[in-house]
């Protein structure tokens, strides 16, 4: 009897049936929420949030604000990377690479011509058929400076490129050339009568780029003026003077064409004179 009684007053003990399902349905509050998958607006707000931490180049005082959905930063640096990459191809395709600002050397004046430079000039006669035919580019290259007979002064050759003054009447011109017709003319004024031991800069300035730029410089100088040496950027230039005037040119110089170096003028009498290259003038 007690124990039938123990069976049916709702007094459980460990082992039976009855204690498992009532510890289940103690537990069972306490069990976590089932898992379930994030709504569209948490997706959106994963997406955004990681946007802005890709996008965030600049320091944290920044305020950011949510982004609209749009691809990712990479993506956008990816197809502008893309653009440029075309964007050379058809420069390269069409020859045009080499125009870009340090990009290669291009100038009037080939390097090979250019390098062959030296600083003490060599008088055309002494370059033989390269000489006559530098100076017959000249004449091609100003002949369209004034009018008349060319008259040719301070004619010379360093390495394998000649420069002369060429003048047609009252108007003159510079000029570089290679044997090829390759070179470059600039006008240039009449020799000024000076002082004894004067000296004036009329004109100066740079062609080409890189290994293909050329200096140069042309002036007036006084009857005592023997020699004229220009030193600028490593190069040491002995100009050419003849009838008053002076021309002197060299490679790779000051970009913008400016004299930043000494000039030093040696008189008939072996006294010297050096002048910093911004106070010519």
């Amino acid at each position: 009897m007690n124990h039938h009684t123990a069976m049916n007053d709702g007094t459980a003990k460990p082992g039976d049936t009855a204690t498992n399902d009532t510890l289940l349905s103690r537990l069972a509050p306490l069990d976590a929420a089932p898992r379930t998958e994030p709504t569209a607006a948490e997706l959106d707000r994963e997406e955004t949030l990681l946007r802005t931490i890709l996008d965030d180049t600049e320091p944290a005082r920044r305020s950011v604000r949510p982004a609209s959905r749009a691809p990712l930063v990479r993506r956008v640096s990816f197809t502008l990377a893309g653009a440029l990459a075309a964007g050379l191809a058809v420069l390269t395709a069409t020859g045009g690479l080499s125009g870009l600002p340090g990009v290669g050397p291009q100038g009037p004046l080939s390097s090979a011509e250019l390098a062959s430079w030296t600083g003490t000039p060599r008088s055309l006669d002494s370059a033989g058929a390269e000489g006559s035919a530098a100076e017959k580019a000249c004449l091609d290259l100003t002949k369209d400076y004034g009018s008349g007979p060319a008259d040719v002064s301070n004619a010379d050759i360093r390495g394998s490129v000649a420069s002369m003054v060429v003048s047609r009447g009252g108007d003159a011109a510079y000029c570089l050339a290679a044997s090829d017709g390759n070179g470059i003319t600039m006008s240039v004024s009449p020799a000024l009568d000076l002082p004894a031991d004067g000296i004036e800069l009329d004109t100066y300035g740079a062609r080409g780029e890189g290994s293909g730029q050329v200096n140069y410089a042309v002036g007036s100088v006084g009857s005592d003026v023997e020699k004229v040496t220009v030193r600028d950027r490593g190069h040491t230039v002995h100009a050419t003077l003849q009838d008053g005037r002076w021309t002197a040119w060299w490679p790779e110089g000051d970009r913008y064409g400016l004299l930043t170096g000494t000039v030093t003028l040696t008189f008939t009498d072996g006294a010297t004179r050096t002048i910093q290259s911004p106070d010519l003038p």
